[in-house]
């Protein structure tokens, strides 16, 4: 399954990106707790995004027989870093939660009205873990 849709460049379209992705993963059978972690790393990317980027922003979700891949696209060729804030910083978490949760991830440059995109991939034989959620792989 290949999905994407444009992304307004507001903080107000993380919630519809959310759920955009969360639609199209459940309908391809993600589920539990698996689902509810690719959803938190689509909203950490589209986040990054919409507040520190540039339009145009394209979300891509992309899911195969071995994995699940996200891009989100923006028109800033700065390329987002791992940071590791204190306890009380109010944000600067998002590229840390893909870094730890994904199996992978990274950018690359676009052609065209895009700069660069932001990827990451949950291989579906990893175990996944957040929080309370477990999900087994065969």
């Amino acid at each position: 399954m290949y999905a994407e849709t444009a992304v307004s460049p507001a903080l107000s379209a993380i919630a519809p990106a959310r759920h955009w992705a969360r639609a199209r993963l459940s309908e391809v059978g993600i589920d539990d707790g698996r689902l509810d972690l690719l959803v938190l790393l689509v909203s950490e990317l589209v986040t990054n995004a919409v507040a520190h980027a540039d339009p145009p922003v394209i979300l891509r979700v992309h899911v195969d027989d071995q994995r699940t891949r996200v891009e989100v696209t923006d028109g800033v060729r700065e390329v987002p870093v791992v940071r590791d804030p204190p306890p009380t910083a109010l944000g600067g978490r998002g590229v840390m939660f893909v870094d730890r949760l994904a199996s992978s991830w990274g950018t690359s440059e676009e052609e065209g009205t895009a700069a660069k995109a932001v990827w990451f991939e949950l291989r579906h034989d990893d175990v996944v873990e957040l929080g309370r959620f477990s999900t087994e792989q065969p």
